[in-house]
C-alpha cells in the first residue's frame, strides 16, 4: 500500500481543520462573543463583493491579527479599493493575481497600522517583549546552572586524617603516652567506682531528706581538686588517692614523654541491640580520602582523658602538700606542666585551648601551695619549676593549624576542583554546608523535596566560589595569627575584619551558605584566653623568682628591678599596658605581710592594687577594642598599630598574684593590772 503524498496529508489536515465540530463551535462562540473581525465581516457582506474577492479580504484582515477597529478600517479600505477595480471592469481573477499573498499582505498592513499606535502601546510592547527575553535568557542561564551543578563532583585529593596520624611513626612506642594514659584511665575508673557510687549515693538520700535550714552537699570525689578539708568525704578520697599511688607514679612518668602517640580516628555510625543499647564504634582513617568523614568530625578522646589527670594530679599535690611531702608536690606539678606541652599533632583550636587550661590550674595550685606552705619547696625545686614554666610558654599561644586543615578538607570536599585553585559548589557540598550551618532541620524539608534540585543551580550564582573562599578565610586567619604573634594591642585588626566578614556574609537555606561563616571559630575569644594565660604564666615566673630571692636574702626584693638578670632574664610585660612591666608592691601592714604582683587592668588606669569587686578575669577585648573613623575605617597610628577605643574594662587591678599572710602578733607579755576595787 502506498504511503499518501505530502499534499495530500497536508489537505487532509486542513480538511480536518475546516470541517472539526469542536473549531467550527469556537469559531460561532467567538463571532457571537464580539470576535475582533466581526465589524470588519459584517463590512465585507455589506458591500456585496463577489464571493472569492469577500473571502479574499476577509482572509488578509483576519491574518492582520489587529485590534477590532483597526481591521474595520483596513477592510474599508481593501472593499474601497476593490470596489474601484470592479468599476475599472477588472475581473476577479485579474484583482486576485494583482492583489498578491494574503499572507504577505497581512504582515504589510499590520506593520504599517502599529505604526500609527500610540506611545503608551509600543513602550508597553518593548517592555513585553525585554521581559519575555529576560525570561528566556534566565532559563538558559538555569540549565547552564543547573547542568554545571548537577555535574559537578569534588576531587578529593588530600588525606588530612592519615597526615596527622603518619606523624606517630616517627616516634618509638615507650615515647608515647598514650598507651599508658589508657591503662591509668581504665584502672582509675574502675578503682573509684565503689567510692564515687558510695558518695553520690550519700549526696542523694541527704539532699532528698535534708530540712530547709540545711545546705545541700555534693560528693566529695566529684568536688576535687578543691575539696574541702572539712567536708565529710575529704578522708575517705584522700585515701583512695594514696592506695593508687603506684598507678599515679606512672602517669607522672608517662607525663614526660614527648608525644601523646594517639591514632585519631572517626566513629561509625551507631549500633542499637533488642535491648535498648547501642554504641558507636571507632574507626581509623582510610587510606582512601573519599572514604573518610570530613576532618571536623575526627574524635580527640585524649583531651577529655588529659583534663581529668590535671584535676587528679592538682588533688594529689594539695595532698602532698597538706602531709609535707615536697618531693611528691614537686613531681605533680612538673607533671601537669609537662602534660601542658605534651605534642599533639592535630594542632586544633580546642587542643591548645585544653594545654591552657591545664597549664592555668597548675599555676593556681602552685600558687596555692606557696601561700600555704611557703618552706615546701626548695630553692632547687622553685628553679626547676621556673626552667619548665618557661618551657610551656610555647604550648600556650593558640594554635589554628588544625583548624585551616579542616577547612581546606572541608574545601575539598564541598567544592569542585579546576586544577588553579578554583572550583564551584556541588549538590554534596550544600549538603555539607547546611548541617555544619546548624540548618540541617530548614534543609530537611528542602532536601526531602524536588525544591532541592530546583534550588540547589541557584547556588551557583550566589555562593562564593572556592577561590573567593580560600582567600577569605587565610586573609583572616594570618591576622589572627599575627595578633597572635604580635600581642593584645593588635586585637582590634582581627576584630575589624571579622566584622567584615560577617556584615558581606548571607546565608540562605538551601541556596546560598559562606563556609568561611560556618567554619570560622570564636577567634577573639580564643586569643583573648591565650593572652591571659601568658599573663598568668609571666606572673608566677615572677612568683616563683621573689620566693627564690626571698630564700637567698631573707628578705622581699624591693621592686621587680632587684630581680634581674639573676632571677629574671627580664621583667615581664603588663599586656595590659604596652611598653610597661608587670606591677609589683611589697605589703607590710600590721594586718597582713608580703606581696602582690598586678596588671592595670583592661580599664587601662594603676589603682596602686586594688582587685576588681567583680571576680571574673579582665578581658583584653574591653581594654583594646576597635576604634573607627567617619568613614569607617579603622583607626591605625604611623607605627601601623590600632589605636583602641576608650577602655570599657571595670573599675580596679588584675591581681595575679597574691602572697599576703596575716601577721603573726606576738602574745602580749606585759603584766595583767591589777584590779581597783
Amino acid at each position: 500500500m502506498n504511503s499518501p503524498t505530502k499534499s495530500s496529508l497536508s489537505r487532509a489536515w486542513s480538511w480536518s481543520v475546516e470541517r472539526s465540530p469542536l473549531l467550527n463551535a469556537y469559531r460561532a462562540l467567538a463571532r457571537r462573543n464580539n470576535y475582533p473581525s466581526a465589524e470588519a465581516q459584517a463590512l465585507i457582506s455589506a458591500a456585496k463583493l463577489p464571493e472569492e474577492l469577500s473571502k479574499l479580504i476577509d482572509t488578509t484582515v483576519t491574518k492582520t491579527k489587529l485590534w477590532r477597529s483597526e481591521r474595520a478600517d483596513i477592510a474599508k479600505e481593501l472593499i474601497a479599493h476593490t470596489q474601484d477595480a470592479l468599476d475599472a471592469n477588472r475581473t476577479p481573477e485579474h484583482i486576485i493575481e494583482s492583489f498578491g499573498n494574503p499572507k504577505k499582505v497581512a504582515k504589510l498592513l499590520r506593520r504599517a497600522t502599529k505604526r500609527k499606535r500610540p506611545l503608551y502601546w509600543r513602550t508597553l510592547r518593548n517592555l513585553r517583549r525585554s521581559i519575555a527575553a529576560l525570561t528566556i535568557l534566565l532559563l538558559i542561564t538555569y540549565a547552564g546552572l543547573a547542568a554545571r551543578f548537577f555535574t559537578g563532583t569534588p576531587n578529593i585529593t588530600k588525606n588530612y586524617a592519615v597526615m596527622i596520624n603518619s606523624q606517630n611513626d616517627a616516634y618509638a612506642e615507650d615515647q608515647k603516652a598514650w598507651p599508658v594514659y589508657k591503662e591509668i584511665f581504665d584502672a582509675w575508673n574502675e578503682h573509684k567506682l565503689d567510692t564515687q557510687n558510695r558518695q553520690y549515693d550519700y549526696e542523694k538520700e541527704y539532699n532528698a531528706n535534708r530540712t530547709p535550714d540545711q545546705e545541700p552537699i555534693s560528693a566529695g570525689i566529684f568536688m576535687t581538686p578543691q575539696i574541702p578539708t572539712d567536708h565529710h568525704d575529704y578522708q575517705e578520697t584522700v585515701q583512695l588517692y594514696k592506695d593508687f599511688e603506684p598507678q599515679f607514679k606512672r602517669l607522672r612518668e608517662a607525663t614526660h614523654r614527648p608525644i601523646i602517640g594517639i591514632d585519631l580516628g572517626f566513629d561509625e555510625d551507631e549500633v542499637f541491640y533488642e535491648d535498648g543499647s547501642y554504641e558507636s564504634k571507632f574507626v581509623l582513617p582510610s587510606n582512601n580520602p573519599e572514604e573518610n568523614p570530613s576532618l571536623i568530625n575526627l574524635l580527640l578522646p585524649h583531651l577529655g582523658k588529659m583534663r581529668q589527670f590535671t584535676n587528679i594530679l592538682a588533688f594529689d599535690t594539695l595532698i602532698a602538700a597538706r602531709e609535707n611531702d615536697g618531693q611528691r608536690t614537686y613531681e605533680d606539678l612538673s607533671a601537669m606542666l609537662a602534660l601542658a606541652r605534651q605534642k599533639s599533632f592535630d594542632q586544633t583550636l580546642i587542643t591548645s585551648l585544653v594545654h591552657i587550661a591545664i597549664a592555668n590550674l597548675t599555676t593556681s595550685t602552685l600558687t596555692q601551695v606557696i601561700q600555704e606552705h611557703p618552706t615546701l619547696l626548695t630553692r632547687d625545686q622553685l628553679v626547676a619549676l621556673s626552667h619548665e614554666l618557661t618551657l610551656t610558654r610555647p604550648s600556650l599561644t593558640a594554635n589554628f593549624e588544625g583548624e585551616i586543615m579542616m577547612f581546606e578538607d572541608i574545601l575539598q570536599r564541598a567544592y569542585t576542583d579546576d586544577g588553579h585553585g578554583n572550583g564551584r559548589t556541588t549538590m554534596r557540598g550544600m549538603d555539607m554546608l547546611a548541617e555544619y550551618a546548624g540548618m540541617q532541620d530548614d534543609y530537611f524539608e528542602i532536601a526531602q523535596s524536588p525544591v532541592r534540585y530546583a534550588t540547589g543551580p541557584l547556588s551557583l550564582a550566589v555562593t562564593p566560589d572556592r577561590k573567593t573562599e580560600y582567600t577569605r578565610y587565610h586573609s583572616m586567619m594570618d591576622t589572627v595569627q599575627r595578633v597572635a604573634k604580635l600581642g593584645p594591642q593588635y586585637m582590634p585588626l582581627s576584630q575589624h575584619q571579622e566584622n567584615l566578614l560577617n556584615r558581606q556574609t548571607k546565608i540562605i537555606p538551601g541556596i546560598q551558605y559562606s563556609l568561611v561563616d560556618i567554619i570560622l571559630p570564636a577567634l577573639g575569644s580564643a586569643l583573648n584566653r591565650s593572652f591571659q594565660a601568658h599573663m598568668d604564666l609571666d606572673a608566677t615566673l615572677t612568683m616563683l623568682a621573689i620566693e627564690i630571692y626571698t630564700i637567698d636574702h631573707n628578705h622581699l626584693p624591693e621592686s621587680l628591678e632587684a630581680l634581674t638578670p639573676t632571677y629574671l632574664p627580664t621583667i615581664p610585660k603588663d599586656l595590659h599596658n604596652p611598653g610597661h612591666p608587670l606591677n609589683y608592691k611589697p605589703i607590710n601592714t600590721p594586718d597582713s605581710t608580703g606581696y602582690i604582683v598586678y596588671s592595670i587592668g583592661s580599664d587601662a588606669d594603676d589603682d596602686q592594687g586594688t582587685d576588681y569587686e567583680d571576680p571574673t578575669v579582665p578581658s583584653f577585648r574591653e581594654r583594646f577594642h576597635s576604634s573607627h573613623d567617619k568613614d569607617k575605617n579603622l583607626r591605625i597610628n604611623q607605627a601601623g598599630v590600632p589605636i583602641p577605643a576608650e577602655p570599657r574594662g571595670p573599675d580596679g587591678d588584675w591581681v595575679l598574684i597574691d602572697m599576703t599572710r596575716p601577721t603573726q602578733k606576738e602574745p602580749d607579755q606585759s603584766p595583767a593590772l591589777e584590779s581597783i576595787n
